[in-house]
């Protein structure tokens, strides 16, 4: 108690309060400095939302952790690492299926810049909603629902 009460008296105390309450508020801003770049209509991708596609390549539905949403992924995959991050496969969409894409986003943050760009729909008929991570920062990668003649990777303009 002595220590608190002398450290408390010190000189240095004050400066370390004003420090603390000056400080603060910029750190509160900066939390609040992420969010979502709707992509659904800026001809940023090669995909515009709504739209409706079909998977040319077999796909899964899998159940990761407590997510809402299912993830939608492109197979072959390596599944090995699945169990340690939550995943689970619901179940397989053969190519042929059709889903209807919602809606593209793309997070940002001041730590990140420009985050994970994701498509977001639901399977045609069953209706099972789900994310599709696209890509991040200036670069996607093949959809399931792109042909084997489409780059495994391309760099486009989004958010800018």
């Amino acid at each position: 108690m002595a220590k608190a009460a002398a450290l408390h008296s010190s000189p240095t105390w004050p400066a370390v309060r004003r420090l603390v309450w000056t400080l603060l508020p910029c750190m509160a801003a900066l939390v609040g400095c992420q969010g979502r770049h709707e992509l659904s209509a800026s001809g940023c991708l090669p995909l515009r939302a709504p739209a409706q596609v079909v998977l040319v390549q077999e796909a899964g539905l899998y159940a990761v952790r407590d997510a809402k949403a299912l993830v939608l992924a492109a197979h072959p995959r390596n599944a090995v690492n699945d169990g340690f991050h939550g995943m689970q496969l619901v179940r397989t969409l053969p190519p042929g299926t059709r889903l209807q894409i919602e809606r593209l986003q793309q997070a940002w943050g001041f730590d990140v810049g420009k985050g994970r760009i994701s498509a977001f729909g639901s399977t045609a008929g069953a209706g099972e909603r789900f994310e599709y991570g696209w890509g991040g920062g200036t670069t996607i990668g093949r959809a399931p629902w792109e042909p084997a003649s489409v780059p495994n990777l391309r760099t486009v303009a989004c958010g800018d």
